[in-house]
Order: C-alpha cells, then sequence, then structure tokens
C-alpha cells in the first residue's frame, strides 16, 4: 500500500467517524425534539408494550380485568388461554427490552443506527471502492427515512442495520475468510430479521437464496469446492431458522398454536397474500401496483431527500394524512440506473458486447411487464377482462417477475471471481427490487413513517446511488493533475447538497410528524400537576365507547405509553365507561390516588373538580 493510498483511507475513516456520530446525534434529537419520546403509532404502543412484558422477565402477562380497560392498540387478550401480549413477531420487542432495561428505550436505535453507517461504509468499501463506501454512507445518514425511522421506536431501524450486516457477512463468506464464523454472522443476522420482520427478510433472503444456488450449481461436478461452499451455507441456515423459530414459539407460548398468526387475532384480514383473505376489500394485482407507485412517488423525495422545491402546507398534509401520489417531486431515483449502468459495465472491461445486448433486452423485458400490470384494461386469452383483479394472474406476474430479476445472476455469475463488483451490483439491485415486489403481497402500503416498508433496501440503494459519484471522482482524478483538490471539490458538492437537503425537505418532512395523532405529553404533566401527595396515581379515563363521541386510543396514548403491563408504574391508565366500571377499578387499586380525566374522541383533560 503506498503512502498516497494509506492518507486516503486516513481520511476516509475520519469522515465516516464523523457521519457516525452525526446519525447518533440526529436520532436522539429527533425522538427528543419531533417525537418527544412517546410512540406516536399503534404500532410502537404495541411495541413498547411487549419489550417492558420482556424486560420484566416474562413472554406474556395476564389478561387484566376487565380487559376493556386496559386495553391498547395491537395488544392481544386472548381469551382461551388468558393472556395478554403484543400482536407483532418478538425480535424488534426483545431488542428493545434491552433499551427499557437500561432505562432509555431509544438508545437501541440510536445505537444500531449509527452502527448501520459503519457497516454501509465497509461493505461500499470492500466490493467496490472506499469512496462508494463513505458516499454510500453520507447518502444513508441524511436519509430522510432514516432520519425520520431513527428517531422512533418502530422496528425498521434495526431491521436495516441485520440486512446490511448479513449482505456483509454473506460477503465475507464469499471471499473465504473464515466462512464459517461469518456464516454464523449471517445466519444470526437473518434470523434476527425475520423474528423482527418476516415479509422484508422474503425480500432480502431470496436474491442471496438464488445466488447461492448458482454458485452451487456452477460447482456441482468439483466435489471439495462444493463442500467448501456448501457448508458455510448450511451454517449460515441453521442459525437462521433456530432465531426465526422465536416466531411459532411465541405464538405457541401466547396461545397455544404455534401456527397461530398473531396479526389476525386483531384484524382477521391481516394476512398476506391476494384474494378476499387478505385485506379489506379482496387484495389483488391492481390494488398492489397502486400502492407501490403511491409509496414510490413519496420514496422518490424521502430516499435521498432530492426534492428541491420548498415542503409546502399541501405536501405536509398529505404527509400527516394522505396515502396516494405525493405532490412533490422527487429525484433520488435518478442516479440509480447510472449506478447499475457503471457498476455492471464500466468497473471492468471484460464484459462482452453480447452481454449489454442481453442486459438491453432484459431491461425492455422488465418495462413491458411492468406496463401490463399498470395496463389496466389489458385483456389476455383465457383471463377475465381486467386480468390485473385476476388472482391466478396475479400470482403470475408477481412470480414471473422475481425469476426475471434474478435471471441475470447466471450470467454475472462468470466474473465473480476477479471483478466481484459486478455481481454484487446486481446482488444489490435484486435486494431493491425483490423488497418493492414482495411487499406487494401485503394489502396496505406504507406513507406515514416513510415508505417503510421499503426502508430496508435503503442500504441497497445508497451505494448503487453512491457508484457514479464515485467514478466521477476516479476518473476526474486521472485526468486532472491536482487529484486531492478535486475530490475535495466533489466531496464539497456533496456535503452541500445533503446540507441543503436536510435544511429544504429532511427537517420540515420530519417534523411535520410533531405531535402527529395528537400525541404529546401534555396529557402526563396534567396528571402530575394534579396530584395531591407521593402515592401512585391511577389515571381513570372516562368516556362512552361508542358512536361518533366514543374514547379512541390516541386521547391518552401518552398514558399508555408510561402504563407498565405490570400495572406497577408511578402511574397506571384505565378507562371506564360507566361510572359503576370506574368505582370497580377505584377499589381494585386501595392505595393509589385517583385522578380522573374526560375524554371525548381523540381528546382528553384532566377534570379539575377531582
Amino acid at each position: 500500500m503506498t503512502k498516497q493510498t494509506q492518507t486516503t483511507f486516513q481520511w476516509h475513516q475520519i469522515a465516516i467517524c464523523i457521519i457516525i456520530a452525526f446519525t447518533f446525534f440526529m436520532s436522539g434529537f429527533i425522538s427528543e425534539r419531533v417525537f418527544e419520546h412517546l410512540p406516536h403509532l399503534e404500532d410502537e404502543v404495541a411495541y413498547l408494550y411487549q419489550a417492558r412484558i420482556f424486560a420484566g422477565g416474562q413472554i406474556v402477562v395476564d389478561s387484566p380485568q376487565p380487559t376493556s380497560a386496559y386495553w391498547q392498540p395491537f395488544v392481544v387478550d386472548y381469551a382461551e388461554t388468558g393472556n395478554r401480549f403484543g400482536k407483532y413477531t418478538p425480535g424488534w420487542s426483545a431488542l428493545l427490552a434491552i433499551g427499557v432495561v437500561l432505562g432509555y428505550e431509544q438508545i437501541v436505535n440510536m445505537l444500531v443506527s449509527a452502527l448501520t453507517v459503519a457497516l454501509v461504509y465497509r461493505l461500499g468499501r470492500e466490493i467496490f471502492n472506499p469512496d462508494v463506501g463513505l458516499i454510500g454512507a453520507l447518502l444513508v445518514a441524511f436519509s430522510p427515512a432514516a432520519l425520520l425511522l431513527n428517531g422512533t421506536l418502530m422496528s425498521h431501524t434495526t431491521g436495516l442495520f441485520f440486512t446490511t450486516l448479513f449482505i456483509y457477512a454473506y460477503w465475507r463468506i464469499e471471499k473465504n475468510r473464515q466462512t464459517i464464523p461469518w456464516g454464523i454472522v449471517a445466519g444470526v443476522s437473518l434470523g434476527i430479521l425475520a423474528a423482527t420482520r418476516p415479509l422484508t427478510t422474503l425480500g432480502i433472503g431470496l436474491p442471496f437464496i438464488i445466488w447461492s444456488g448458482v454458485r452451487l450449481l456452477f460447482v456441482l461436478n468439483q466435489p471439495k469446492q462444493f463442500v467448501s461452499r456448501l457448508l458455510p451455507l448450511l451454517t449460515l441456515s441453521v442459525f437462521a431458522l433456530f432465531f426465526a423459530s422465536s416466531i411459532p414459539a411465541f405464538s405457541q407460548v401466547a396461545t397455544g398454536d404455534y401456527q397461530q398468526n398473531l396479526y389476525e387475532l386483531v384484524w382477521s384480514y391481516d394476512r398476506i397474500g391476494f384474494g378476499d383473505c387478505c385485506g379489506r376489500n379482496f387484495h389483488r394485482l391492481q390494488k398492489a401496483v397502486n400502492h407501490a407507485r403511491f409509496d414510490l412517488s413519496l420514496t422518490a423525495a424521502d430516499l435521498f431527500g432530492w426534492q428541491f422545491e420548498p415542503v409546502t402546507d399541501e405536501m405536509i398534509r398529505h404527509l400527516q394524512t394522505e396515502s396516494d401520489y405525493y405532490e412533490g417531486t422527487g429525484y433520488s431515483f435518478y442516479l440509480l440506473p447510472l449506478g447499475i449502468i457503471i457498476g455492471l459495465q464500466l468497473l471492468s472491461p471484460l464484459v462482452k458486447r453480447w452481454h449489454t445486448v442481453l442486459m438491453f433486452l432484459w431491461a425492455i423485458g422488465s418495462i413491458g411487464w411492468i406496463w401490463l400490470a399498470l395496463d389496466q384494461n389489458a385483456s389476455l386469452v383465457g383471463l377475465a377482462p381486467d386480468i390485473s383483479s385476476n388472482i391466478t394472474f396475479t400470482w403470475v406476474w408477481i412470480i414471473t417477475a422475481l425469476i426475471w430479476l434474478f435471471a441475470p445472476m447466471l450470467m454475472w455469475y462468470h466474473y465473480n471471481k476477479q471483478t466481484p463488483e459486478i455481481s454484487y451490483t446486481w446482488l444489490l439491485v435484486s435486494v431493491v427490487g425483490s423488497v418493492v415486489i414482495i411487499q406487494m403481497l401485503y394489502w396496505i402500503g406504507s406513507q406515514r413513517y416513510s415508505t417503510r416498508y421499503y426502508y430496508e433496501a435503503l442500504s441497497a440503494s445508497a451505494l448503487l446511488t453512491a457508484i457514479p459519484f464515485a467514478t466521477l471522482i476516479r476518473y476526474g482524478a486521472k485526468m486532472l493533475k491536482q487529484s486531492r483538490i478535486w475530490r475535495m471539490t466533489i466531496y464539497t458538492a456533496l456535503l452541500v447538497l445533503c446540507v441543503f437537503t436536510l435544511v429544504n425537505y429532511s427537517l420540515p418532512r420530519v417534523n411535520a410528524l410533531y405531535r402527529f395523532n395528537g400525541i404529546s405529553p401534555e396529557l402526563i404533566e396534567q396528571v402530575q400537576s394534579a396530584r395531591s401527595d407521593d402515592r401512585p396515581i391511577l389515571a381513570i379515563i372516562n368516556g362512552v365507547s361508542t358512536g361518533d363521541d366514543r374514547v379512541r386510543w390516541r386521547a391518552y396514548a401518552s398514558l399508555m405509553a408510561i402504563t407498565s403491563p405490570y400495572l406497577d408504574s408511578d402511574i397506571v391508565a384505565v378507562r371506564a365507561t360507566s361510572e359503576t366500571m370506574r368505582q370497580d377499578l377505584i377499589a381494585d387499586y386501595p392505595n393509589r390516588q385517583v385522578i380522573d380525566i374526560d375524554a371525548i374522541g381523540n381528546d382528553a383533560i384532566v377534570r379539575l373538580d377531582g
């Protein structure tokens, strides 16, 4: 290694440390200033509730009676077993329990968000070059989606970390460096990801399953090499299945049935697939495509914040209330195709022309297949006039799209030994595409907390987008005598772009969720101000359970967030729908001071007359 190379690496390492510190700080800053350390979505309420159960040393708790008084969104009271638990798979809640034990739940997302940035740098540096790694890490750190989700109690930040760690560990396996230990790391990462976000894991795992099959296929006639490749993959699989088995194990403890989908205990239609079984109204290709189009319109801005028009009041209203086409114009996707082309072609002179022709034909076929799904009035022989509503065609479209996405791996395998950046460019493309396609199996999209169903593909998207910038640095440095000045110029421009997007788009976009759903610490402060002595508090939310004025969870969500599942917290919030029920609840807590709260709809106020 030359002296110049050593200096370059030292410069990159200093820069990545600054980016890591920025990520850690912003996660805590947004959690405090925007979300005020409180859950703002039903998902967060359930995650936190289950995390506190785990932190107390139990898997479930007994359902308190009457269950209606203690109801929380996405928390299940299962009558057959008398157990209470969150509906979600146990992975994220188990990790969040670490923060609960430490007394600061947000620390988990703060730490893993910083570690993700470090991993993106390491992955990009090893596969491509230090500039790709550093620029990719910079894009992840300044991503509006990352800034938003890192400040919440949602599972996606941890999901992105384990996704990136899995990809890095798999890369190390391929490099034949301590393959069994790295197989364990990859398996643990994929297993925890599965226990945290099962459907996303399918999208992340499929490209690597296919790639593993391709790698084994080409050495079938070489027993020694076949075994050396197979052993770390078997190790990976064993550990992944072990951690993923926590899902049926959790269902078994909670319900007595390891096959029970806990999501369906809240909404019977909350399942993956197509037809009358799935979604509120017959999930099908037409809906799947529409949700993807809507969500990708926001992803174009949320991915890297590349929206150059200011965030308007209309955009903020969309972010708070709508889930269709986003009104702003985002440019975050614009460099992805260029990154793919450079990654597949210009990084190596070995790529044959006929491969370029095949990829051009592949792209044409992709556009045609997507157009077929977008054409709502298309018809095919033997199918209903509106094929987008035909379940058989829906499955054919999804499966064919995945096969078409993975097919080029057979071609790029031949370059893997000499230029692994080519095959890994396509693996990163496959991760992005697979996540988008697999999420179409679910009946609803997501925009409120960014397009979070795509979030675990952020690292792959950032590295692909970093390739054009790194190539500009590389070739510009070769052409100019003052390479350091050129490098500094490009990085300065990138930093200016990141700061601009932070101020112009990211902060207004994230701040649109300040006190979202009307949730704030104000009700907690009112309850604390109303206490007359040092006794713990029983906060009784009084209101009707039916009609337009029925009490909704948002009215007292902040009190839910500080009520322990073990009912031993300083404040225990309960809900009474009648005076008789109120008196019964008071009798259940003779040693607590009673503070009444009157609630209508999403609003609640402490009763001043006691």
